[in-house]
C-alpha cells in the first residue's frame, strides 16, 4: 500500500505537468480489444500458443498466437459475448466462457496453462463486473441494451441517454418538454443551428453522432440525421472526452450508437406503450389560470426480429417502430372583432373574448387549442455475413419518415401559418472487416445517406404582423401574425462517405492509420420573405392598409452546396510497461467549402497507468487539438444567399425605397414580381451580398482539451472515478455589423444633442442653432424639416409653427410603436452619416473570433451489488465562460466585443444524476424499480431592453443599467412585490449609450426531477416472456420552471409585476403504460 501511495504522489505531480503539454490517448471507441499473457505454472511465458476467440451469438472466430513474451492481443472486435480458448503443445487447453466485451473496452485476460490433461473449462464473470479498465483514457459512459431497456426514457430517443452523464447540458435556449403549449409564444425555441446538447463545456453544435461508426449528422442544423429505434440499439456510448486521432469532425463530444445483430438463434420482441392526459397531472400555469389539462396523447409501438439465414455464416436483424402523437398547440392572439375589418385581407378566426377598442378598432382576445398531430416511422434492417475465416461483411439500411403539424415560435400566429414539418431520411451502409494474418486488421466502410427536411405553411398569401413596426417578434396577446410569415424551407441533402482504417501490431506497438472522406451535396430553398411581408404598428394601420414596412426577396431561392470533407490520421499506441500505456497521434481535417482554411492539424497524446499493478487503479491524462466542422445553415445564410436580392420599403435605415412605391403594385396585400429584371422592381432591389458576407479571415472553430483523472476500485462492488477537464475553444463564429455607426468624439449623445455645423445632414434652424435636416423625411416620416433631440423621457413633441416648426425626440424615452414618434428610429436615421457606408443599414459579417473556456470536476461512482442492485451516480462541478451563445450571436457593442465576456448559457454550476435498478426477490414478485434522479443548478439568462436598439448599433442585444447589488436571481411566479422591487433596480440607457449590465448575469431556476420505471418479466413458456411496465416522468410533480431569457424591465408591454418571473414549465407528472412480448 505504501508503494502504491508513493506511485500515486509521483504520477499526480507528473500529470499536473502534463496538462500543460501535448498529452492525449488513443482508444478504439468503435470496437473492443482483448489482450493478455500466456503463462505456465512457473509463470514463465509460453510463446506460440494458439488463442481462439469465438463469438457466442454468431459463432465467428478470431485466431492469433502469443509472441516470444507470451503476449497476445486481438483488436477490432465487435462488442458481444465470447468464449476464449488457449492451446499450446504439452499443455492442456484452457477455455473461458461468457466474456462480455463493450465498445471502447480493453479487457485483459492472463491465461495460466497446466501440463497436458483433460480440457479445463473455467467460466468467468462478464466484464460488467470488471469495474476498472486501466488502459482507458476516455471520460464518458457506456450503456448496453439490457440497461437501456430498464430506464425510463420519455419519447424512446436513445440520444437522451447522454443526460445520464452529469457533464452533459442541454443546448442554449432549449425549450424541451413544455408543459403548456400556450407558453410557446413567450419562450422562444433555440435557433436551428444551436445543437442538441453540450458535453463537458463543448459547444452544443460541435458533437459528432455516429451509428455503427458511420456518420449520422445533419451538418446544417447541428443535430442527428436520424434517431434509431431503441429496439435496434445494442449499446450507446457517450464520450465527453477522448484523445484518439482516429475521430474528428467535432470539437465537443462523440455519441456512438451500435445496432443489434442477428445470431444463430431466432429472437425478437413486440412492444407498445401509450400516454394520455387523463393519467397526467396538470401543468403549473394551467392550474394558475384555472384551465384543465391540455389534451395530449402519445402512442409508440413496433417490434424487432433477428436470426440466422445460414448458420455461422449469414444473419439478419430488422426493426419497425412507429410513434403517433396527436398533440395540441395553442393560439393566443388579439384580433379585430370583424374578420373582414380589412376586406383586402380577411381573416378566418373570430375572437370570442370581451371586445374593447384599440387604435380605433374593436378587438378581442382569440384563444384556441389547435390539433398538431405528429407521426414518426422508423424501419431498419441489417445483414451480417462471414465471407471466410478472414472476412466479415455488414450491410445496414434505415428509413425514417416524420410528419408533424406545428406552429411557429410565436403563439400569436393564426392557423393558416401553422407549418407542416416533415423530416425524411434514409441510409445504406456497408462495412468489410479483413483480418490479414495475425498482425493486421483492415476495416473499409461506405455509406450513402439522404435527408429531406421540409417546412411549409398551408398558405402562400403575404405575411402580416399587426402590432410590430419593423420586426417579426410580438409580445403575447398584443396583436396577430397571419399568412406566410414564418420561415418556410425545403431541403434535399445527399452524402457519400468512404472510410478505411488499417491496424497493425508489432510487439508492444499498435499502429493505426486511416482516412475518412465525405462528399456532400445539398440544395436548400429558403422561402422566407419570398411571398412578401407587411408590418403594421397598430390595428388602425392594418384596417387602413397603411404598413410601416414591406419586405420581399427576389430571385432563385435554391441554395446549392457542394462540400468535400477529408480527414486523415496516424496513431500509435505504445505499451511502455505492462501497466503503462502511451499513445500519440496526429489528425488533419479539411473542408473544400472553406478552402482557405488548410492548416487544421490536430496533435493528440495520452497516457494510462496502473501504479499499483493490481488492475484496481488507473490514472489517466491527455491533451489534444480538435477541429469542428462547417455549420452549413450559417454558411449558407452568409455566403450562398448573396445571389439573391431584396426589397425593403420603409423609413428605417437601409431601406431600398419609400412605402409609396407600393402603389406600383396596387398597395396591400399585393407583392412584386419575382424577377430582378422586371421594370417594377429593378430600381427597388439591392443584392443581399451588400448586407451579408463572410469574413476573409473566417476559419473552422477548434478546441484545446486536456484532462487528468484517477479511477479506483473500492472493494468488490464499487468504482470511483474523479477527473478534471479543461477545454478552451477558439475561433467560434459570431455575427458582426461592419456597417454600424462609428461613435464620434464625445459619443452619440453629444452628436445628437449638438450636431456640429457643417456635418452632412446638419443645417441651421431658424433660431440659429444646428438641427438635423428632415426636408426629404430622411430622419422621421413627418412633414417637419428640422429635427432635434433632448434628454427628456418624452417620445416626441413639436415646438414652433409653420416653417419654424421643429420635431424634438427624447433620448430617455421608450422606443418602438409608431414610426413617426419613435425616438430610437429617428436617432438611427440621424447617425446614418457616421456609418462606413451611409447608403446601407446593417451589414452582417460572419467572423470567427469568439472564445469559450470550461473547467469541470467530474465524479462518477458505480456499483453492482450482487445481481439485484446496481447504480451510477454522476456529479459535475463546472464553470463556462464565453463570448457568444450561438454561432450567429451579436454583441451589444460592435466596437468592444470583449464586453460580452460572461457566463455561458449552458453553465450549470452543479449537476447530479443518480440512476440504478433494484430487483425484488422472486418471493416478492421479482419487480424491478429503476429511478433516475436529476438535480442541477439554474442556468444563466440574459436581460435585454425588449428589442430596443438603445446604443444605435442596429442589433437588438442591448442591455439595461443595473443599479442594485448582489446576484440577479429569478423570482417565484406570483411574487409581485419581489418583481416590482427588482424592476426598480433597472433603468433603460439613454439612446446612444450602452447599458452597464453584463451579459447573462441573471441566474434561473434549477432542475429537480425524478423519473421511475416499474416493470416485471413474466415467463410464459421457455421461449416466451411478457414484460409490462409503468413509467412515471417527474414522479413528484415538481414545477421545473424554464427561463431562457427575459425582456425588460421597463417596457410598458411587459409589466413590472412579473419581472424576472418564469413564464413556462416543463411537463408535469406524466405516466406511461407499456407491454413487451419477448420471444
Amino acid at each position: 500500500m505504501c508503494r502504491c501511495r508513493a506511485h500515486l504522489v509521483r504520477v499526480l505531480v507528473m500529470g499536473l505537468l502534463l496538462l500543460g503539454t501535448d498529452w492525449g490517448r488513443a482508444d478504439d471507441l468503435d470496437h473492443a480489444t482483448l489482450e493478455g499473457v500466456v503463462l505456465d505454472p512457473t509463470h514463465a511465458a509460453i510463446p506460440g500458443a494458439t488463442i481462439t476467440l469465438t463469438e457466442r451469438q454468431t459463432g465467428w472466430r478470431r485466431v492469433t498466437t502469443s509472441d516470444e513474451r507470451g503476449w497476445y492481443r486481438l483488436t477490432a472486435l465487435v462488442p458481444g459475448t465470447y468464449t476464449l480458448r488457449a492451446e499450446a503443445p504439452g499443455f492442456s487447453p484452457l477455455e473461458r466462457a461468457e466474456l462480455s466485451l463493450r465498445a471502447g473496452q480493453t479487457l485483459r485476460q492472463d491465461l495460466h496453462l497446466r501440463p497436458r490433461g483433460p480440457v479445463e473449462i473455467v467460466t468467468v464473470a462478464s466484464s460488467g463486473e470488471t469495474l476498472i479498465d486501466p488502459t482507458r483514457t476516455v471520460i464518458g459512459v457506456s450503456l448496453d441494451s439490457e440497461e437501456i431497456e430498464r430506464l425510463p426514457l420519455n419519447g424512446r430517443n436513445p440520444l437522451d441517454l447522454v443526460f445520464l452523464l452529469a457533464s452533459v447540458q442541454a443546448e442554449p435556449f432549449e425549450a424541451r418538454d413544455l408543459g403548456d403549449p400556450a407558453t410557446r409564444d413567450v419562450v422562444s425555441g433555440p435557433p436551428q443551428e444551436a445543437g442538441i446538447f453540450s458535453l463537458s463545456g463543448g459547444r452544443a453544435y460541435s458533437n459528432n453522432i455516429t451509428l455503427d461508426g458511420f456518420d449520422n449528422n445533419d451538418d446544417r442544423t447541428a443535430r442527428e440525421r436520424t434517431i434509431p429505434s431503441l429496439e435496434s440499439v445494442a449499446e450507446v456510448q457517450v464520450v465527453a472526452h477522448q484523445f484518439s486521432a482516429e475521430y474528428g469532425r467535432a470539437s465537443g463530444g462523440r455519441i456512438n450508437i451500435f445496432t443489434r445483430r442477428g445470431g444463430n438463434r431466432f429472437h425478437g420482441a413486440l412492444f407498445g406503450d401509450f400516454q394520455d392526459e387523463s393519467l397526467n397531472a396538470n401543468s403549473f400555469f394551467r392550474n394558475a389560470r384555472g384551465q384543465k389539462r391540455a389534451p395530449f396523447q402519445r402512442r409508440e409501438y413496433g417490434g424487432r426480429l433477428g436470426g440466422p439465414i445460414r448458420r455461422d455464416r449469414l444473419f439478419f436483424f430488422g426493426v419497425v417502430e412507429q410513434q403517433e402523437e396527436p398533440d395540441t398547440d395553442a393560439i393566443i392572439a388579439l384580433l379585430p372583432v370583424d374578420p373582414r375589418a380589412n376586406p383586402a385581407y380577411p381573416l378566418r378566426e373570430v375572437p370570442t373574448g370581451r371586445p374593447f377598442v384599440r387604435d380605433g378598432v374593436w378587438v378581442a382576445l382569440f384563444e384556441e387549442d389547435v390539433s398538431a398531430p405528429g407521426r414518426r416511422t422508423y424501419v431498419s434492417a441489417r445483414l451480417d455475413a462471414a465471407l471466410g475465416p478472414a472476412h466479415q461483411l455488414m450491410f445496414r439500411f434505415d428509413v425514417t419518415r416524420t410528419n408533424r403539424l406545428r406552429a411557429r415560435d410565436q403563439g400569436a400566429t393564426l392557423r393558416e401559418g401553422l407549418f407542416n414539418r416533415q423530416r425524411n431520411s434514409l441510409a445504406y451502409a456497408v462495412q468489410d472487416t479483413w483480418v490479414i494474418g495475425s498482425r493486421f486488421v483492415n476495416q473499409l466502410r461506405f455509406q450513402y445517406s439522404a435527408l429531406a427536411p421540409n417546412a411549409q405553411p398551408d398558405t402562400v398569401r403575404p405575411g402580416v404582423i399587426v402590432g410590430s413596426s419593423r420586426g417579426t417578434t410580438l409580445p403575447a396577446a398584443s396583436g396577430f401574425i397571419a399568412g406566410a410569415a414564418g420561415f418556410p424551407e425545403t431541403r434535399v441533402e445527399r452524402r457519400l462517405q468512404w472510410a478505411d482504417v488499417l491496424t497493425g501490431q508489432w510487439g508492444r506497438h499498435l499502429l493505426k492509420l486511416g482516412a475518412d472522406v465525405m462528399h456532400l451535396r445539398s440544395a436548400t430553398r429558403q422561402l422566407q420573405l419570398f411571398f412578401g411581408f407587411y408590418n403594421f404598428p397598430s390595428f388602425g394601420d392594418f384596417v387602413a392598409s397603411a404598413p410601416s414596412r414591406y419586405r420581399q426577396r427576389i430571385g432563385d431561392p435554391e441554395q446549392p452546396i457542394h462540400n468535400t470533407i477529408l480527414g486523415v490520421f496516424l496513431q500509435e499506441e505504445w505499451r511502455v510497461r505492462p501497466h503503462l500505456t502511451l499513445s500519440m497521434g496526429v489528425r488533419y481535417d479539411r473542408e473544400t467549402l472553406l478552402d482557405r482554411d488548410k492548416n487544421n492539424v490536430g496533435p493528440r497524446v495520452a497516457f494510462a497507468w496502473d501504479p499499483c499493478r493490481s488492475g484496481k487503479t488507473a490514472i489517466r491524462g491527455g491533451f489534444g487539438v480538435f477541429y469542428n466542422r462547417i455549420l452549413l445553415r450559417t454558411f449558407e445564410d452568409f455566403a450562398v444567399q448573396s445571389r439573391l436580392f431584396e426589397i425593403d420599403l420603409g423609413s428605417g435605415p437601409g431601406a431600398t425605397g419609400r412605402l409609396e412605391e407600393l402603389n406600383r403594385i396596387g398597395g396591400f396585400p399585393n407583392i412584386f414580381p419575382n424577377d430582378p429584371g422586371h421594370p417594377l422592381v429593378r430600381d427597388l432591389i439591392r443584392p443581399l451580398r451588400n448586407t451579408r458576407s463572410l469574413s476573409p479571415d473566417l476559419r473552422i472553430p477548434y478546441s484545446l482539451q486536456s484532462s487528468l483523472g484517477i479511477e479506483r476500485q473500492l472493494g468488490r462492488a464499487f468504482a470511483l472515478e474523479v477527473s478534471y477537464v479543461f477545454q478552451r475553444t477558439l475561433r467560434l463564429w459570431r455575427d458582426r455589423n461592419v456597417n454600424a455607426p462609428v461613435p464620434p468624439p464625445g459619443g452619440f449623445v453629444a452628436f445628437l444633442l449638438d450636431p456640429p455645423h457643417g456635418a452632412p445632414g446638419v443645417v441651421l434652424a431658424p433660431d440659429g442653432r444646428t438641427a438635423f435636416d428632415n426636408s426629404a423625411r430622411q430622419i422621421a416620416d413627418v412633414g417637419i424639416r428640422f429635427v432635434r433631440f433632448d434628454l427628456s423621457a418624452t417620445r416626441s413633441r413639436d415646438v414652433g409653427s409653420g416653417a419654424h416648426r421643429i420635431r424634438i425626440y427624447g433620448l430617455n424615452a421608450l422606443g418602438g410603436g409608431a414610426t413617426t414618434t419613435d425616438p430610437v428610429l429617428a436617432a438611427l436615421n440621424a447617425v446614418r452619416v457616421l456609418r462606413p457606408n451611409p447608403e446601407l443599414g446593417e451589414v452582417e459579417q460572419l467572423q470567427s473570433d469568439g472564445q469559450a473556456t470550461y473547467h469541470g470536476l467530474n465524479v462518477l461512482l458505480r456499483a453492482r451489488l450482487a445481481s439485484r442492485l446496481w447504480f451510477r451516480a454522476s456529479y459535475t462541478l463546472s464553470k463556462l465562460i464565453d463570448l457568444v451563445d450561438v454561432n450567429t450571436s451579436s454583441p451589444q457593442d460592435e466596437f468592444d466585443f470583449f464586453r460580452e465576456r460572461g457566463l455561458g448559457r449552458t453553465d450549470e454550476r452543479h449537476r447530479l444524476v443518480v440512476s440504478g435498478t433494484v430487483e425484488a426477490p422472486r418471493i416478492l414478485g421479482g419487480w424491478e424499480l429503476t429511478p433516475v434522479v436529476t438535480l442541477s443548478s439554474g442556468r444563466p439568462f440574459n436581460i435585454t431592453t425588449n428589442a430596443q436598439d438603445r446604443n444605435l448599433s442596429d442589433t437588438l442585444t442591448d442591455r439595461p443599467h443595473f443599479l442594485g447589488r448582489g446576484p440577479i436571481r429569478w423570482v417565484s411566479p406570483g411574487d409581485t412585490a419581489r418583481s416590482e422591487a427588482m424592476a426598480a433596480h433597472f433603468l433603460f440607457p439613454t439612446i446612444g449609450t450602452n447599458g452597464s449590465l453584463g451579459r447573462n448575469t441573471g441566474r434561473g431556476p434549477g432542475t429537480r426531477r425524478v423519473d421511475v420505471r416499474l416493470s416485471r418479466r413474466f415467463r410464459v413458456s421457455e421461449r416466451l416472456a411478457l414484460r409490462p411496465w409503468v413509467n412515471a416522468y417527474n414522479l413528484l410533480n415538481t414545477p421545473n420552471f424554464l427561463m431562457t431569457g427575459f425582456y425588460g424591465p421597463l417596457d410598458e408591454r411587459q409589466g413590472q409585476s412579473v419581472f424576472l418571473q418564469p413564464r413556462a414549465t416543463r411537463r408535469p407528472r406524466t405516466l406511461e403504460l407499456g407491454l413487451r412480448l419477448e420471444f
